[in-house]
């Protein structure tokens, strides 16, 4: 799949290790420079106190628990970032994030991606 836009640095926070690794190689050919994969709340918590990515995927359940509060650190940071879990979510900051339901196809997701970073485009001119 060829890509026409670096997407930076992506985060993935995902605790199945055959859709990280789907997820890193589908997010290098949609045009991410580097991606870093987290598997729990506390590796992602520690990487954010010093790293700062250009966009982010989440599942919203990891091995330690739920996300939310990696979430909110997304959320302050202003990192566009998509949801992207089997089943629904109560926490309300899941919801500054744009929903994708697994299983996707990769073009749905490529979709997302660049509706979230266009948008962050958009916003960031304002």
């Amino acid at each position: 799949m060829a890509h026409d836009r670096n997407i930076g640095h992506a985060l993935v926070l995902e605790d199945e290790p055959f859709i990280t690794l789907d997820m890193e190689e589908m997010l290098r050919d949609f045009g991410a420079t580097s991606v870093t994969s987290f598997d729990t709340r506390a590796e992602a918590l520690a990487w954010l106190g010093s790293n700062r990515p250009d966009i982010a995927i989440v599942d919203p359940r990891l091995n330690d628990g739920l996300c939310s509060d990696v979430v909110e650190r997304l959320v302050e940071a202003r990192v566009p970032f998509i949801v992207y879990a089997g089943a629904g979510v109560d926490e309300l900051i899941f919801e500054e994030g744009a929903w994708v339901d697994k299983p996707t196809m990769p073009e749905i997701l490529e979709e997302k991606l660049r509706g979230i970073l266009s948008e962050t485009s958009v916003a960031n001119q304002d």
